[in-house]
């Protein structure tokens, strides 16, 4: 996926499929009705409710987890599907960046001395998603090789 989303259809889905395509839902920014405006939102959590979207939940630039209605947003700029290592909000990107550093260690410790293909696709999944610069960053070694360009950056 890693590219543009188009509502709050395309969130649930990166949300609820995080674990198979990785990364999360990042916009430049999000207007409320209200006149306020968050930076570089990261949504974590899209409530349905008899088949209609009731509430979005995003966490902004200074770490200001909110919940809104969905009848609150006015604007939502920029809103697109990225790996962690790609997004721009630092506080997101180091919460997720530690959980999924936690993730792959423990995923290494129960697979340690087998190295089958649903264990290597899995953890190359995760090393996609937070780059090789910070799986070297963090001394984390996994028992296969590791390709220095595994991301694609996406201008």
């Amino acid at each position: 996926m890693y590219n543009m989303l188009y509502g709050l259809k395309d969130i649930h889905t990166v949300i609820t499929n995080h674990r198979k395509i990785g990364g999360a839902a990042e916009a430049d920014s999000i207007c409320l009705s209200s006149g306020e405006t968050y930076q570089n939102p990261v949504f974590t959590n899209v409530d349905i409710s008899k088949g209609q979207y009731v509430s979005v939940g995003f966490i902004d630039e200074n770490g200001t987890n909110m919940i809104i209605h969905v009848d609150q947003i006015a604007v939502i700029k920029g809103l697109q599907h990225k790996l962690i290592c790609q997004l721009n909000n630092t506080y997101i990107k180091q919460l997720l960046l530690r959980d999924t550093l936690q993730y792959l260690q423990k995923l290494c410790e129960v697979n340690q001395g087998f190295v089958t293909s649903s264990f290597k696709k899995e953890a190359l999944k995760l090393v996609r998603d937070i780059s090789v610069k910070e799986l070297k960053h963090h001394n984390i070694s996994l028992p296969f090789p590791v390709e220095e360009k595994l991301v694609q950056l996406f201008a």
